[in-house]
């Protein structure tokens, strides 16, 4: 009994790692892009250098419109507003997943009275909905992911004064699709979470 209460306590430890450790992963990629015109902002030797450094590098190598970015005390921002969106989309995809992570679909649905369909609460509609799109075919979650990606190039080649807003929503859909298939990979790479779900919705 003892050994089995360690292994699950390890087991939690190590899922609450790889839990903060993305949250720190998502917050870089949605405040970077936001801080390094704030360190340009400063005019400090290394501060500013650095903001500098960080928008030359994902402008040149990352972001494909970096000329199409929001501007903060006078500076762009380092990437461009679709690029930011995506940073968006991958939150969204995250809570949408993380019922699933965290091994709260079995806290949130066994032992409890069936609900009307319109008494759902909204963590309720996503587990039901992650559950769902991570039982069906690994395909048609990559072919949701690629035709979101798809309309960033469509957007860039067909509607090129297209504003900053459109761009944050193209962008955020994207990241969305991206982070859910991505996640599916996570999940289908750690068999006892899937196990875990299909159990609680037995």
């Amino acid at each position: 009994m003892t050994s089995f209460t360690a292994i699950r306590k390890t087991q939690h430890a190590t899922r609450n790692t790889r839990s903060r450790l993305l949250i720190a992963c998502l917050s870089l990629l949605f405040l970077g892009p936001l801080i390094a015109p704030l360190f340009q902002a400063t005019g400090l030797p290394f501060l500013a250098e650095s903001g500098a450094l960080a928008h030359d590098l994902l402008s040149r190598y990352i972001c494909p419109t970096p000329a199409k970015s929001y501007a903060l005390f006078g500076f762009p921002m380092a990437v461009c507003a679709r690029c930011w969106g995506a940073t968006i989309g991958l939150w969204g995809a995250w809570f949408v997943f993380r019922p699933l992570v965290a091994g709260r679909w079995s806290q949130t649905h066994q032992n409890r009275e069936p609900k009307a369909e319109n008494q759902l609460s909204t963590g309720s509609w996503f587990s039901v909905f992650s559950y769902w799109l991570f039982q069906r075919a690994w395909v048609l979650r990559l072919c949701l992911a690629l035709g979101a990606l798809s309309l960033w190039g469509l957007e860039i080649n067909l509607w090129p004064t297209a504003p900053l807003p459109a761009l944050i929503a193209n962008g955020a859909n994207g990241g969305f699709w991206a982070g859910l298939f991505a996640g599916s990979l996570w999940l289908a790479a750690h068999p006892a979470m899937a196990r875990r779900a299909d159990i609680a919705q037995d």
